[in-house]
């Protein structure tokens, strides 16, 4: 596939760039950088020429009826940096339609500058740190990468995930289709919370992105979470509701299931579950009710530990005459706190009651702070209404480890690549004969002429044009 030529072009530019790398250096860490760009620059090139090599094998196999109109150029951003690609453009003389053969074998979609590869680093790290800095570290590997590339490649992920979650959607809730449902459980445990962000272009100052997360329950030893599905959204709670309940449709067949648990903070929005999954029950999260406790009654060791006693008792009269005898002692702000305290756990009574201690829910805290907050709550950070949105839905993909479906690529032909690349690696000329290094002396100007002192050529080159190597 390669001639020897090139290969030794390669080969040369690689030398005599290391060589002026260690001329000129400064420190490591510039050696290594300029060392692997060069690197990065010959993986490319000869990227290109096997590309050309292919393209024009593709040409001499193709269907007669593909006329070829002239090459295209295109430049793809890969784990080498930028190439160009140089192509053979066909129109099917019986439908008019236009082709690239070399782009079909290869699965890289028209109009699609970034490989698919580099999509899937790209949706990984903007997912994970803001675009600038996921630009700034992937530029420790791939020269070029605008901020704005990761924001755009981020925010179409999202756009097409949401495209996606809506369709599922209004299929169940709107068009009448019942999911077909996958795994066979008989209990589910959902739980949901919200993450408050600050909005930008937007009459709001701040918004809420919901997540809900479906699982089969806990591993014995590592409390993990079994099966663990994720939702997140930033629309509104019946919308955001009913995206849950047509996503964990398709993930569990709910009609087999026989208990639903559904937890929360006490938000009414969370609440609502109760309606899309009728028969379910409501627990209150354990991590928000302590917070709560703490929040009002940190400042006595006594009056939570008389509260916290009926909560474990379910005795609601003794934890209501405890705050209520904590309220008619204190003032201001102390007492208004307790006050709340006191409307929460009784707005919450069913859900505190609901389950034993040892099988409460409670896993939604840890998965928000996560899945969510990590991304989104970061300081200085304000999102469009538009890009939180895809933002969650991204991120609950992501969770999911389900990114590799908004990665755009087409099928590739490895048949017609196979086919194309051919038995050989180098391609010999046929004048080579059974003396390769008469050859090499005989075709590389270099190991002759003014250049034949410099060290590049008397280490490298003839060590190469030995018959050792040609003859590997």
């Amino acid at each position: 596939m390669f001639k020897i030529r090139f290969l030794l072009e390669v080969v040369l530019f690689l030398a005599k760039g290391i060589f002026e790398v260690f001329r000129s250096v400064r420190n490591v860490d510039e050696l290594e950088e300029r060392v692997q760009r060069l690197v990065q620059q010959a993986g490319g090139k000869m990227l290109e020429e096997a590309l050309a090599h292919i393209d024009l094998e593709l040409s001499g196999k193709r269907d007669p009826a593909l006329k070829n109109v002239g090459q295209r150029s295109r430049t793809l951003v890969t784990s080498f940096g930028e190439i160009t690609v140089k192509r053979r453009l066909y129109r099917n003389q019986k439908t008019g339609a236009y082709r690239f053969l070399l782009d079909e074998a290869l699965g890289i979609p028209e109009r699609q500058r970034v490989t698919p590869r580099m999509t899937r680093m790209i949706l990984e790290l903007g997912t994970e740190m803001p675009f600038r800095r996921a630009a700034r570290v992937m530029g420790f590997l791939v020269p070029g990468i605008h901020w704005m590339t990761v924001w755009s490649k981020v925010q179409d992920a999202g756009e097409k995930a949401a495209r996606d979650a809506e369709a599922l959607r209004e299929a169940v809730f709107e068009d009448g289709v019942v999911p077909e449902g996958g795994k066979e459980v008989r209990e589910l445990s959902i739980e949901a919370d919200g993450v408050v962000i600050p909005l930008q272009r937007s009459p709001k100052a701040f918004g809420e992105i919901k997540l809900f997360i479906g699982y089969e329950g806990r591993e014995q030893k590592t409390r993990k979470l079994v099966n663990r599905y994720t939702v997140a959204t930033a629309r509104g709670s019946r919308v955001a509701w009913e995206d849950t309940g047509a996503a964990f449709g398709h993930k569990w067949d709910l009609s087999r299931v026989e208990r639903i648990r559904i937890g929360g903070d006490g938000a009414e929005w969370i609440k609502q579950g109760l309606e899309m999954f009728p028969g379910a029950t409501y627990h209150l999260d354990p991590f928000h009710l302590r917070r709560r406790l703490t929040e009002a009654l940190s400042y006595s060791s006594n009056v939570y530990e008389t509260v916290t006693e009926g909560l474990a008792e379910l005795n609601q009269d003794a934890v209501v005459s405890a705050l209520d005898q904590a309220i008619r002692v204190n003032r201001g702000a102390r007492r208004n706190g307790i006050m709340r305290l006191k409307e929460y756990l009784l707005a919450n009574w069913q859900g505190i009651a609901a389950l034993p201690e040892g099988d409460r829910l409670g896993a939604i805290e840890g998965q928000v702070r996560h899945t969510i907050a990590r991304r989104t709550k970061r300081i200085g950070a304000r999102w469009s209404p538009a890009g939180a949105e895809r933002m969650g839905r991204l991120l609950a993909v992501r969770a999911n480890d389900e990114l590799d479906r908004y990665v755009v690529h087409s099928e590739p032909r490895f048949d017609l690549l196979k086919k194309a690349v051919g038995a050989e690696a180098i391609q010999l000329p046929k004048r080579f004969g059974k003396d390769p290094e008469a050859w090499l002396q005989a075709n590389v100007p270099a190991l002759e002429g003014p250049h034949a002192g410099k060290h590049w050529v008397k280490h490298i080159v003839r060590e190469i044009s030995s018959p050792r190597w040609s003859t590997v």
